[in-house]
């Protein structure tokens, strides 16, 4: 259970770990633990990240782990209105672009969550670049406590990507609910990988029936299921 939790920890702070969850609940099991959300992490597919994420956490609680962050490392957050002057046009213009285009598939999805927001840590990144955080209703998404991802991007493709990956840890952590899902196979669409090149615009994509193309970003509309 060890492995679990140090997972727990390193996904709160945006770590990629490098073993599957499914086969760390197997372990998990194969050792002696045992509960109802263990068993369902155990036996999905390693493709099934989303919902790997979304059980862990119940894993973890059922067999009485705390979720509590080890440390608390942000300070004092900026709303990003109270901010923006501080960093160079063209980053702020490329940043609320971004927002704009992600908050159009949150509107676009019927999601309820209201205004995506931004805050600014006060420190910077290695790249130079403001470390911001996302929120709603200008309630940040601090990552359990533990760091959450800042936003990046040089370019608004991988700017909108970003924001866009951000968006669904903080709807999947502080809601828990997955953001934005596939009607058609009722499960949760996925952005490009971290090293996409940059080809193109990028598009949510759903992984079911061997993958298909779902919308670009910021093209999200709301479709009944399909039964």
């Amino acid at each position: 259970m060890d492995e679990l939790e140090d997972a727990w920890f390193a996904l709160r702070t945006g770590i990629k770990i490098g073993v599957s969850l499914p086969h760390l609940a197997a372990d998990a099991l194969a050792a002696g633990f045992d509960s109802p959300a263990l068993r369902a992490l155990a036996a999905l597919g390693v493709r099934d990240d989303l919902e790997a994420r979304r059980l862990l956490p119940v894993a973890l609680t059922e067999l009485g782990h705390s979720l509590e962050p080890r440390t608390d490392t942000w300070g004092e957050l900026f709303p990003w209105e109270e901010s923006r002057a501080r960093f160079e046009p063209d980053l702020v213009a490329r940043t609320e672009q971004a927002l704009a285009i992600v908050q159009r598939d949150l509107d676009g999805t019927d999601t309820g969550l209201g205004r995506l927001t931004l805050h600014w840590s006060g420190g910077y990144g290695d790249d130079g670049e403001p470390q911001l955080l996302v929120g709603f209703g200008g309630e940040p998404y601090r990552g359990g406590g533990n760091p959450a991802d800042c936003l990046g991007g040089a370019d608004l493709p991988h700017r909108v990507v970003s924001l866009a990956a951000n968006v669904q840890e903080c709807v999947m952590e502080m809601f828990q609910f997955y953001w934005p899902t596939c009607a058609r196979h009722r499960r949760g669409l996925h952005l490009p990988d971290w090293d996409w090149d940059g080809v193109g615009w990028p598009v949510w994509r759903c992984r079911a029936e061997r993958g298909h193309a779902v919308a670009p970003l910021g093209g999200l509309r709301t479709e009944p299921p399909i039964s």
